[in-house]
């Protein structure tokens, strides 16, 4: 029906843009695949920002934040991010060929009435990037390059209800894209991934409460997010490197993100620190980054298993925010994740090991605006193989190693009227 047809072509085009407009997304300074703040603001004190709820942004993390605005606002952010990440394997050392990756979020937020508010989001959610140029135990006589581009972004409708003046309560849906493709070696063979799309949604709910006014408690759950197959691209492998041959469309059925559940506190010591803490629990070992298969749909129909190995994962902050003048503030924190993967599960393509970051920021704002810088750093962690893999035919993976050091710089600014 040419209905369906312009329908399905204007989806694609507005996907593409999507991804231009809000760039790459980054398995650097993560839990796991997913950056470790949202906003500026909430980066600079080590990504905490259930509890707190200071910018348009915050419905993110916690949709209640919404109805402590009594104003219309916009706030933006954008990200460099800069990683060095050399993979050290039998032969020698290959250094990832993408090292700068830009990343940028949109929270808008509505008043309707004193109780309600609206918030739209445009949000650069998790991904991975990754490009090396390497030689390989059973293509040992020509550089192949393993990688994956994988963005994934949401966009969020949100709406904030005022219970009482201690009391908010906020909740949304959220539609979402996920694309990617991928290259790696699996003994003998290179395997080619083309770029395929998947579409998904999910839904998001919290609760702020305020018992005094120096303190406030958050709680947030979002839910996984349910797509359908991440289809559309042509896989094409070859033996030894040679005469590469095309198998057909590739699929990996019923893709599934994870859902997260964050809790925090914010408590405004004295008129010049604010102290935040938030702990948060994201269920990797429910979705297709624990355990998927690549399926063929071609010639010879084939489901081959990819055993990622990803596991819950638990995240825990500290940060403040100490007031310098009337106008100026600086935020900093500690932000600890537990390993997303183990020793059997090394694959260079997708194997993302933050564990340790520290944050600083500072910002400046008057009664209506501001405007902010923030840095990140991802410690220097190392992932090593030990001699065997979960993964299928994953030899080379078995006796690498990835070490992985994360800077990202950010800029934010905010205005309301």
């Amino acid at each position: 029906m040419p209905g369906a047809a312009t329908r399905r072509t204007s989806l694609a085009l507005a996907t593409r843009l999507t991804v231009l407009i809000l760039g790459p997304c980054f398995a650097l300074a993560t839990d796991g695949l997913e950056p470790i703040g949202v906003g500026m603001r909430a980066n600079a004190r080590g990504g905490a920002d259930v509890a707190v709820g200071d910018s348009a942004l915050s419905q993110i993390d916690n949709p209640a934040s919404l109805a402590r605005w009594r104003y219309p606002r916009i706030d933006t952010e954008a990200q460099l991010a800069i990683v060095a990440a050399p993979l050290r394997t039998p032969f020698d050392t290959a250094y990832s060929q993408r090292q700068l990756i830009p990343l940028a979020n949109l929270g808008y937020a509505q008043p309707l009435d004193p109780r309600w508010t609206l918030g739209l989001a445009l949000h650069s959610k998790a991904g991975l990037g990754t490009d090396y140029p390497v030689r390989h135990l059973m293509i040992p006589f020509m550089d192949r390059r393993i990688g994956t581009d994988v963005k994934v972004f949401d966009t969020q409708l949100n709406v904030g209800y005022r219970l009482t003046d201690q009391l908010f309560v906020g909740a949304g849906a959220r539609i979402e894209v996920a694309t990617a493709r991928f290259s790696t070696v699996l003994g003998p063979a290179d395997l080619d991934f083309g770029r395929g799309y998947a579409y998904g949604g999910g839904f998001q709910t919290g609760l702020l409460y305020r018992p005094r006014p120096d303190l406030s408690l958050g709680l947030a759950y979002r839910s996984p997010t349910w797509y359908g197959d991440l289809a559309g691209g042509d896989v094409r492998a070859a033996l030894f490197g040679i005469v590469p041959v095309t198998l057909g469309r590739g699929a990996i059925p019923d893709l599934r993100l994870p859902q997260r559940i964050s809790a925090g506190l914010a408590w405004d010591a004295t008129d010049w620190l604010k102290l935040v803490g938030e702990l948060r629990w994201i269920n990797y070992g429910g979705t297709s980054f624990h355990a998927t298969s690549l399926v063929l749909d071609g010639p010879l129909p084939l489901r081959y298993p990819f055993p990622l190995g990803y596991r819950d994962q638990w995240a825990a902050i500290l940060g403040a925010e100490v007031r310098l003048s009337e106008h100026w503030v600086l935020g900093a924190g500690y932000h600890y994740a537990t390993a997303p993967v183990d020793r059997l599960h090394v694959l260079p393509i997708c194997s993302a090991i933050s564990q340790h970051h520290a944050t600083l920021g500072v910002r400046y704002e008057r009664d209506n605006w501001w405007v902010g810088v923030g840095y990140v750093l991802g410690f220097p962690t190392t992932l090593r193989g030990c001699g065997r893999s979960a993964i299928p035919l994953s030899i080379d993976s078995a006796h690498s190693e990835i070490t992985q050091t994360q800077h990202i710089i950010a800029i934010g600014f905010g205005f309301s009227w």
